[in-house]
């Protein structure tokens, strides 16, 4: 292979490196509904995150509020009336929603992390190099290192419950492909949710 060659087949694997990582995109890929849920449509809801990380949690909770909003529906970040950090009380959870005027709180929590390996080696062949070309070329090495990438998928699971009862209302479970903030990914992940929770009428 020549160093023309050479230089394109790796700015060809650069570019696609480059593509799967800003390629983020989220899906839900499974849903339910209750069946005995008539209505009304939900007002308000308190958006809470799980996590062990706080400056992750008030993160998402904000950016999620933001987009909600956005939407149309008001919400409220449950670390604003649960400023605590951990896992809350039942009493302290119900305590936060009516302080918030909340008439249903929606949970999000980190299902698992899949990991998917990508190997390529770069392996460039002898042709059109002759029989000697081919051997030579073998003693110098037409390999240069392997083309070795992760890419992650985050999948979440989000619910929806009233405030009056406690009912779940509405669940589904998204994967995120290649995340890569937060703050980027959340417009794409919120969009599928509210979108969903919209078409089943529940805001």
């Amino acid at each position: 292979m020549n160093n023309h060659n050479y230089i394109v087949t790796r700015v060809a694997l650069a570019l696609i490196a480059l593509f799967l990582a800003a390629c983020a995109s989220t899906t839900l890929t499974n849903s339910w509904k209750s069946p005995e849920y008539k209505g009304p449509e939900l007002k308000k809801l308190l958006v809470v995150g799980v996590s062990k990380e706080a400056t992750t949690r008030r993160t998402f909770e904000d950016e999620f509020v933001k987009q909600i909003k956005a939407a149309g529906v008001d919400a409220v970040a449950s670390y604003t009336v649960m400023p605590e950090d951990g896992k809350a009380e039942e009493g302290r959870l119900k305590q936060a929603i009516k302080d918030a005027g909340a008439d249903g709180a929606l949970i999000t929590h980190l299902v698992r992390v899949d990991v998917a390996t990508q190997y390529s080696p770069s392996f460039y062949p002898a042709g059109g190099l002759g029989m000697y070309g081919g051997y030579s070329g073998a003693w110098a090495g037409y390999y240069d290192a392997p083309v070795v990438s992760q890419t992650d998928t985050v999948v979440l699971e989000t619910s929806l419950y009233s405030a009056d009862d406690s009912k779940l209302l509405w669940s589904g479970t998204t994967d995120t492909f290649a995340p890569t903030s937060i703050k980027e990914n959340m417009p794409g992940f919120a969009k599928v949710i509210i979108g969903a929770l919209k078409k089943d009428k529940f805001i």
